[in-house]
């Protein structure tokens, strides 16, 4: 016998071992009258106590989970007793003990494991047969289901608990009367107001228990108009206490209704509203004065706010100011000092140095167009055209630039642990962040140290780690660390502003960060700084994971000469400023192409609709009107489907982190004479190859 399992009567402790066993219960008489005894019957059984041995039918067997043809045959009461809840077995066994004291009558409720491992409560009746000598010898019985029923006693206890609980814990009064007005149930604060205890006044009508009659009488006639009514009410009743003192109180009352909906009385709840109705009173008076008051200081308080966003705005745009100010004057400076020194040479006939003016004014041109490139960075406006992009492989074929950009004091180190490394962005500039980057790094070790650049996975969600502008997912984290000098706190909060910078004068534009911010923000995604003095700084660009795998990176095409055009291939241009239109008719002109002019998109859609040939569209995005460029190209390709478009920008609403359309180039302005022609022979090829399929 196990230990968990109690002591149970054995046989030979009830009678001598020499008596013969009793047969199970087959009278059928028998077994119909322990049915009728027990109700729902979910087993039966019978005990040959001598020889322990427990007959019992096939439901029984179900019931405790045990084999129906071993049942049947007999098993001992430690078998049977092996499926009851083991907390069970000992108040069981004793039950059992007594009945066989004493013979008669057996009733014990207990639970039995079912097939699933859980238990079920059953209740077992049967009696204790003894012998001559007063010993027991046979035991039969039944089983009944009894789930459902202590199911149901549990959850009335609960609720029974609960409204107890309920009534004790509700503050004021609580109350039900039946139709004539009679109190039937009352909490404790029905006893506090009424100042007697609920033995004088259950049973029995305001009228009855109430000293002022004439208030008993008002609230008895307030009682039954609501119930006759059959609708709640909210109100508000004066009410004499015990000491005397008259109180205010907020009652809601309504009809009590029984299950067929029929009003069988009242229920009702009142709190004391004397303090809160004497303090309404009073606030009245007092919020003549302090409405006024607030009002005053609430205007003070915007006012002052309204002054410090606007200074805080100023100083923001007049060190942005400055900032353009200080650099275009120095790169305009360069310009147009090039070109008086042309005009001159021109003028006296000297035309050996005008190469030479023309390299400084170009180089100086190329700076002011980058520099104008990082504002739109920062603002989120530059025109970036996003590629399905393996990040892990374009920071392994940057590695030597950087190493080589940052000088040999410095040890790079690169770890790519970032499994998921495609992400939708232009690459490069994810490779001028990144070369920022890891300049800022190499300027934060003076002398020599560590820069570690790596990747890794994230599944970001809402919170303090994601930009509330940016949806929750995976994204890829790019870490360029160093054990630099780090930054302060203040430092840190203002690395991101425009022309800001820490180093000396001339040594930096105060733009890489700011430009790496805006990149991020509009690839959708973010970028975090961590830093302390003496600790180093940590830069986490963070972009989202693109599902589709990028593309194996392709050996770097050689510079292409500029095509020349096909016969007759026609190109429309459409800007609304000359000198553009001008540059750009004239660069295709040179090169073979048929140009047709248009100032803005009206005039350009006109042409699109008409008749005239036209073989490719090059157009600015920002033109004044009713329809930008890029409308305009949707419109004349419902006439002209398929039509190549080179879309030209130099500031404009972002474009979306998509591939560009079939049949679609993009160029910023600034652009080169090359990439102009280069787009549209490109453009056209495929265009003649296309119908040629």
């Amino acid at each position: 016998m196990s230990q968990d399992t109690p002591h149970y009567p054995s046989g030979s402790q009830a009678a001598s071992a020499q008596q013969e066993p009793e047969a199970f219960p087959t009278d059928a008489a028998e077994r119909l009258q322990l049915a009728l005894d027990a109700g729902a019957i979910i087993g039966t059984w019978v005990w040959d106590i001598p020889n322990d041995c427990v007959r019992a039918d096939a439901r029984f067997a179900r019931s405790f989970g045990l084999p129906a043809d071993q049942c049947m045959a007999g098993i001992s009461l430690e078998r049977a007793f092996s499926s009851i809840y083991p907390q069970d077995r000992e108040r069981v066994a004793g039950d059992i003990a007594q009945a066989m004291a004493r013979g008669g009558a057996f009733r014990c409720e207990y639970r039995v494991r079912q097939d699933d491992g859980g238990y079920r409560w059953v209740e077992a009746n049967g009696r204790a047969e003894l012998n001559s000598e007063g010993r027991a010898v046979r035991f039969p019985g039944v089983l009944m289901d009894i789930e459902s029923r202590r199911v149901a006693e549990a959850e009335r206890d609960r609720m029974s608990a609960l409204l107890r609980t309920f009534a004790a814990a509700v503050p004021g009064v609580v109350y039900a009367k039946d139709l004539e007005g009679r109190m039937l149930v009352a909490n404790q604060g029905t006893t506090q107001l009424i100042g007697k205890p609920p033995e004088f006044y259950l049973g029995k009508t305001d009228l009855e228990f109430l000293e002022d009659k004439a208030q008993a009488r008002q609230v008895m006639a307030t009682d039954q108009r609501i119930m006759h009514g059959g609708k709640a009410e909210q109100i508000e009743e004066q009410v004499d206490m015990p000491d005397g003192s008259a109180t205010i109180w907020l009652s809601v009352k309504a009809p009590l209704l029984s299950d067929s909906g029929e009003v069988m009385g009242l229920i009702g709840s009142s709190i004391d509203v004397t303090a809160r109705k004497n303090a309404e009173s009073a606030l009245v008076e007092f919020n003549h004065t302090l409405e006024a008051r607030i009002s005053d200081a609430i205007a003070e308080r915007e006012a002052a706010e309204a002054a410090l966003r606007q200074a805080q705005k100023m100083e923001a745009v007049g060190q942005l100011t400055g900032g353009i100010a200080h650099d275009f004057n120095n790169l305009l400076a360069g310009i147009t000092g090039s070109l008086d020194l042309i005009r001159l040479r021109l003028n006296q006939g000297r035309v050996a140095d005008i190469e030479r003016y023309l390299a400084v004014a170009h180089s100086a041109a190329q700076r002011a167009a980058a520099l104008t490139h990082r504002l739109l960075a920062f603002s989120r406006r530059q025109t970036l055209v996003p590629v399905a992009t393996d990040v892990n492989a374009l920071i392994s074929g940057m590695e030597e630039l950087i190493q080589r950009s940052v000088g040999p004091s410095i040890d790079v180190q690169v770890e790519l642990t970032g499994g998921s490394s495609t992400c939708l962005i232009d690459p490069a500039q994810l490779e001028n962040a990144l070369l920022n980057l890891s300049i800022n790094a190499r300027d934060a070790l003076p002398g020599g140290g560590r820069i570690l650049i790596t990747t890794s996975n994230h599944q970001l969600e809402p919170g303090p780690e994601l930009d509330p502008e940016l949806s929750p997912g995976a994204y890829l984290t790019i870490c360029v660390a160093d054990n630099g000098v780090g930054m302060s706190a203040e430092t840190v909060g203002k690395a991101f502003e425009p022309f800001f910078t820490t180093k000396p004068v001339g040594a930096g534009t105060g733009l890489g960060l700011s430009m790496i911010y805006g990149f991020a923000k509009q690839s959708g995604g973010q970028v975090k700084l961590q830093s302390s003095p003496g600790d180093g700084t940590r830069v986490y660009l963070q972009l989202p994971s693109h599902a589709v795998a990028a593309p194996a990176p392709g050996q770097q095409l050689a510079k292409a000469e500029v095509p020349l055009a096909a016969s007759g291939e026609t190109v429309l241009v459409v800007d609304d400023e000359s000198s553009v239109r001008m540059f750009v008719s004239e660069t295709l002109s040179c090169l073979g192409y048929v140009v047709v002019e248009a100032a803005d998109s009206l005039a350009g859609l006109q042409l699109l609709r008409s008749d005239t040939r036209i073989d490719l569209l090059v157009t600015d995005i920002g033109l004044p009107g009713p329809m930008d460029g890029r409308q305009m190209a949707e419109a004349g390709r419902l006439s002209r489907p398929g039509l190549p478009v080179v879309f030209m920008t130099g500031y404009a609403q972002p474009l979306p982190h998509e591939p560009l359309p079939p049949s679609t180039a993009m160029l910023t302005k600034p652009f080169a004479l090359e990439s102009l022609a280069l787009q549209v022979n490109a453009l056209l090829s495929a265009a003649v190859a296309s119908r040629q399929d």
